[in-house]
């Protein structure tokens, strides 16, 4: 099944290429973030750290070319580089921050043209994001794959100021 969803974010990202249109940084940063995402909902590490590699590669060259966004982006590149997949506590535990980071960068660049899905997990307090609506929840995997909320898109911004604030 894994292979399946990398194979279809592949033929997605491909397909962007192939038309012409190069991936944009978010979608860049998304593609890594979501092979994240899968791996700890399905209890595993594999890949992780690569990921995470990668999207701190990807956020601190996009960083040093953009000066507008270089906070967000710098912020996103010092959370993927602390992500630790040593286990799945330190893989989970690091991808809170992650997670918190892409948002933040997300809701001040682009997220009102084509949001992903946001979820809360209230038992841990914490923010992730997927492509897709059915709940996989990265924080507990197959303990409690489906605990979480589903943010309504147009109240995102304001559901992840009002829970951090708690």
């Amino acid at each position: 099944m894994k292979a399946i969803l990398t194979g279809i974010l592949l033929m997605i990202t491909a397909g962007l290429v192939a038309a012409g249109t190069p991936p944009t940084m978010a979608e860049q940063l998304l593609g890594q973030y979501y092979l994240i995402q899968r791996s700890l909902a399905s209890d595993s590490i594999e890949g992780v750290s690569a990921s995470a590699a990668k999207m701190a590669d990807i956020s601190r060259r996009a960083a040093a070319a953009d000066p507008q966004d270089k906070t967000p982006l710098t912020a996103i590149a010092n959370a993927a580089s602390k992500l630790r997949a040593t286990g799945l506590k330190s893989a989970r535990n690091g991808f809170g921050e992650l997670s918190d980071s892409l948002i933040g960068y997300l809701l001040a660049t682009q997220a009102k043209r084509n949001p992903p899905y946001q979820f809360y997990c209230p038992m841990v307090k914490k923010y992730w994001l997927q492509p897709g609506k059915e709940t996989r929840n990265p924080y507990y995997g197959s303990f409690m794959l489906k605990c979480g909320e589903l943010i309504p898109s147009s109240q995102a911004a304001d559901q992840h100021t009002e829970h951090d604030n708690h």
